[in-house]
């Protein structure tokens, strides 16, 4: 029973172990900044720190095993709770030191003439890492061997392989369950912070319940303590166990590299399969760890039931290596778009619970068959090793230790080199195929330690050899396979171009991304990281990046300094740099691998990266605005990858806009993009909440379609003034030629663009928590590109009748201004066009050439629905505008969606009457009135129609219910007059 309950505290020690290592990867992003070099820093200080721990603290157990071996339980206990106490100072110490990894980096330039951080930045960050982290990951490595010794004693060669199996199972079992729990439950409801209190009240169990199990095992106090009786080994089974060990641990390390590789490769194939959320990366850790963790148990009992555990060590790498590649090899995501489209069919209606459990099944159903079996398989290489080289009592800690730094000193390297080195030089495929001949090399020194004297009996030395030379075979067939397949299989297979007539540019694998540059003709290029649209030099697209600068650099007087965070493409940089007051941009982005991607799209751009004015810094965003001096930017601007996907959270949170509102000068602003449609509106609405938290004078805007623009100042309002925007305009030829091409050219379109105010944003957001650092909550909404289709944009952002609140000046007695004429047609379209249902919107047009001549707006007719009540619009718009042609156009086609519309009828009879159309006229002012017949001045319309051709007899009739109708109407009363004088001359 107490060992049972040991089982249940070290398991538990398992999911404090995992909820700190995802937490920590996440604070530490932004401490030192969301890259691959942070990621990697903290993992490789983990492993290497449990490694590390393992082996010394296994050699302490060794030492103390001899002369008080009660005493480890309690010993074990004991560092449960000073794991406990190190993980609470780290909670409360990470959030802070975002200042403090600041001051100590700094830029030099690199070789692109880009600054980058110095080789000094990486030292400091990294000594603070391990200053912080290392204590706590040793302990927690050594709590492995300290249990393994506890409980392996004098039978070590019968159960000693069993119980480090079981244990280790154990482990990984809880680390697959912190791993789940952290990211799908714990976070998400409770909290970075809470979350890792909760790790360390496990902590606490594990430690307080072991020390009470030794106190119920521990000898009675007044009795000697007994001694074990150690088995002393001959000098030359020593030496041959020492040379067992040592080519053991080679192996294990082997199998550490390219396991841990591998799961670097299943990361990057799975962000393109299933996209860059933390669902996905989530779920595949947990069903790795599941895996390894049942591979345990398969591992220790093949173990238990075998004389030769070096041969069965031999066959699982070799499986490994051909279940590894026929799984990567085996994934195509067009089987996985026809599953999803299947799926989303249902989606809808389906509860909340199942949804979930869709997009799980969704997500988990490919990781299993291409992860699952090489999970199973890493799980058994501990167990087997340890089965392989524990024949002696006295090295039990130390030789347990010795492979598990062994192993995860290889997975250490194993990420290092993948991700620094393979990927970026051969690719996924490339890889793959040094990864996998890595884990299949460890079949040498397995065979080298079989052949030992302190191994068990291995039978003939021909049996050897023929396990050895058929492992390898078979690992030698399967990567020859796989190198025989063409060099781009995986990464076709995992890619998708998005629209009919595009095709691929250019594709190219770097250290964090595969990047994709696709042209559709006439439409433009896109940016794709790892599989996903990014950004594009399409018009629409333009519209809304361009206006994230445009807008507010409009809206400043002289502006100088401007701050980009994500390049994309460029069109943000390069609008930014069209204003003649800004003397600087500087462009914030964590990827070179895009930056260098920036002449393809020179026709956008226009070369803006050699523009002696734009600066590069090769950065986290968030970290570059920590190492700049307050009050540094007139405008900081920013388009982050889409929110929902892993770390983008940093750039959306509340102490992210105090961080860049105290990098702004006075009266300087901030604009973000925000497609609040990639997340639930409640999410959407938390992160509005955030930004006007931090900035109460703001505005929402729309770009293009659903692409809301965030922007706010640091003054002590936020208005525009059409007169004085459109002499900004007038002044700066070039910044108007650029918006003209996207139809923000004028007063009128620019300030068209808004969709809520500040009152509006607040007010929709009244009971809605902000999103935090602690609280990244649109990373936990969106489990996979399956559920991203499924969110919408709140309604209660829009509000257009607030539109005096941002520009004061545009009306004047409730008309517009004149540097604004139109905008109350334009802005009743707008109107019209969000609150449109979605089959509208579908049946929209894509260009509509009498809406430009208009309104002088592509983007109208982009997002406008092709409904009765717009064309209605558009009409009346004509008719003020004394453009008669285009009137009857607009509505002819507003009756032809829909002949019952009253008002587009009548319309149409009065401009046709207006023309002197006569019959058409009495056609459609009867239609008219057939379905509102109480309209009095349709009947006295008819009646002038009638009379212009000669029907006087009905003309008078018509005359004479308009008069019953309202029998005010002067004209009315005049025209039947007429009508009955005419009748009378008539009939004499």
């Amino acid at each position: 029973m107490s060992t049972a309950f040991l089982y249940l505290f070290f398991f538990c020690s398992g999911v404090s172990g995992l909820v700190y290592q995802v937490i920590w990867v996440r604070e530490f992003g932004n401490v030192f900044g969301n890259t691959v070099y942070s990621t990697s820093l903290v993992v490789a200080i983990f492993m290497l720190g449990l490694g590390l721990g393992s082996y010394l603290l296994g050699r302490w157990a060794d030492r103390r095993y001899a002369s008080a071996p009660e005493s480890l339980l309690r010993a074990y206990g004991f560092v449960e709770l000073l794991i406990a106490a190190l993980g609470l100072v780290i909670a409360l110490v990470l959030p802070h030191l975002g200042s403090v990894a600041a001051a100590m980096s700094s830029y030099e330039h690199g070789v692109h003439g880009w600054f980058v951080l110095t080789p000094m930045s990486y030292v400091a960050r990294g000594a603070m890492a391990i200053a912080l982290l290392t204590p706590s990951t040793v302990l927690m490595g050594g709590t492995l061997t300290l249990l393994i010794r506890h409980l392996v004693r004098q039978d070590v060669e019968t159960t000693g392989g069993w119980a480090i199996a079981v244990l280790y199972g154990v482990n990984t079992a809880g680390a697959a369950t912190g791993a789940f729990l952290t990211d799908f439950a714990l976070v998400p409801t409770f909290g970075l912070f809470a979350t890792e209190l909760a790790a360390v009240a496990l902590n606490v169990v594990a430690g307080a319940g072991a020390l009470l199990l030794a106190r119920q095992v521990a000898p009675a106090t007044a009795r000697p303590k007994p001694q074990p009786v150690l088995r002393a080994e001959d000098p030359v089974s020593s030496r041959a166990g020492t040379a067992a060990t040592a080519f053991t641990s080679l192996a294990l390390a082997l199998s550490g590299f390219a396991a841990m590789g591998l799961e670097i490769l299943w990361l990057r194939h799975f962000n393109l399969l299933l996209g860059g959320f933390r669902a996905v990366f989530s779920l595949l850790l947990t069903v790795m760890l599941v895996g390894i963790g049942a591979g345990s148990f398969l591992g220790g009992a093949i173990g238990r039931r075998t004389a030769r555990p070096a041969h069965a060590l031999m066959l699982v790498q070799a499986l490994l290596v051909a279940s590894a590649l026929l799984g990567l090899g085996g994934a195509s995501l067009s089987a996985l778009t026809i599953e999803g489209r299947a799926l989303e069919t249902t989606m809808a209606s389906l509860p909340a619970w199942a949804r979930v459990l869709t997009e799980l099944w969704y997500n988990m159903r490919p990781m299993l068959l291409e992860a699952g079996v090489p999970a199973l398989l890493m799980g058994c290489s501990y167990p087997l090793g340890n089965a392989v080289i524990q024949h002696a009592e006295r090295a039990v800690g130390r030789r347990a230790g010795i492979l598990y730094l062994a192993n995860t000193t290889g997975a250490v390297c194993g990420s290092l080199v993948t991700g620094f080195v393979l990927l970026p030089l051969l690719g996924i495929q490339g890889s793959a195929t040094w990864l996998m001949a890595a884990g299949g090399l460890a079949i040498a020194p397995l065979y080298l330690a079989a052949r030992k004297p302190s191994s068990p009996p291995a039978g003939s030395g021909a049996g050897m050899l023929a396990m050895a030379v058929g492992a390898a075979a078979l690992a030698v067939g399967a990567i020859a396979a796989w190198t025989a397949l063409p060099a781009d299989y995986v990464v076709q297979r995992a890619l998708a171009l998005q629209k009919q007539g595009e095709r691929f540019i250019e594709v190219s694998e770097g250290t964090t991304e595969i990047i994709a540059v696709t042209e559709v003709p006439g439409r433009g290029r896109a940016l794709m990281t790892n599989g996903h649209p990014m950004s594009s030099t399409a018009l629409l697209d333009q519209r809304y990046m361009r206006a994230l600068a445009h807008i507010p650099l409009l809206s400043m007087d002289h502006p100088e300094r401007v701050l980009v965070i994500g390049f994309g493409v460029g069109n943000t940089t390069q609008a930014a740099t069209l204003h003649p007051s800004v003397r600087r941009v500087d462009v914030a982005d964590l990827s070179s691998h895009v930056l260098e991607h920036a002449a393809y799209f020179r026709d956008a751009n226009h070369g803006v990266l050699d523009d002696p004015r734009v600066a590069v810094y090769v950065n986290d965003g968030r970290q570059h605005l920590q190492m700049q001096p307050e009050g540094s930017y007139d405008l900081i601007t920013l388009e982050p990858p889409p929110i929902a996907q892993v770390g983008v959270a940093a750039l959306y949170s509340r102490e992210f806009y105090a961080l860049a509102r105290s990098r702004l000068k006075a009266g300087g602003y901030l604009s973000q993009w925000l497609p609040a449609y990639q997340v639930p509106p409640q999410t959407a609405l938390a992160m509005v909440r955030a930004f006007v938290d931090v900035f109460p004078q703001s505005v929402l805007l729309s770009g293009t379609q659903a692409e809301l623009l965030l922007v706010g100042t640091r003054g002590p309002n936020i208005q525009i003034d059409p007169a004085r925007l459109a002499d900004a305009l007038r002044r700066a030829p070039g910044v108007q030629a650029d918006l003209q091409r996207l139809d923000l050219g004028t007063a009128t379109e620019i300030v068209g663009t808004f969709v809520g105010s500040s009152q509006t944003m607040a007010l929709a957001t009244r009971d809605v928590a902000p999103v935090k650092d602690d609280r990244p909550l649109q990373e936990y909404d969106v489990r996979s590109v399956l559920g991203s289709g499924l969110s919408g944009v709140p309604a209660s952002l829009f509000n257009l009748a607030e539109i005096g609140a941002w520009c004061p000046h545009c009306f004047e007695a409730g008309h517009p201004a004149n540097a604004v004429i139109g905008l109350d047609t334009y802005m009743s379209l707008l109107d019209r066009a969000y609150h449109a249902s979605a089959a509208d919107m579908a049946a929209a047009s894509v260009a509509r050439g009498e809406e430009r001549r208009i309104l002088g707006s592509a983007y109208l007719g982009a997002v406008v629905p092709e409904s009765a009540d717009v064309y209605t619009l558009l009409g009346l718009a004509d008719l003020r505008n004394g453009q008669g042609d285009l009137a009857i156009g607009h509505l002819t086609r507003a009756v032809q969606l829909d002949p019952r519309g009253a008002d587009a009828q009548y319309e149409l009879g009065r401009a046709l009457l207006d023309r002197r159309q006569w019959a058409d006229a009495a056609n459609h002012l009867r239609a008219a009135l057939r379905i509102k017949p109480d309209s009095a001045v349709a009947h006295n319309d008819l009646g002038v129609a009638l009379a212009s051709t000669g029907d006087i007899g009905d003309a008078v009739d018509q005359f004479k219910q308009a008069v019953a109708l309202e029998p005010d109407f002067a004209e009315a009363r005049q025209n039947l007059a007429s009508a009955l004088r005419a009748r009378g001359a008539r009939s004499r």
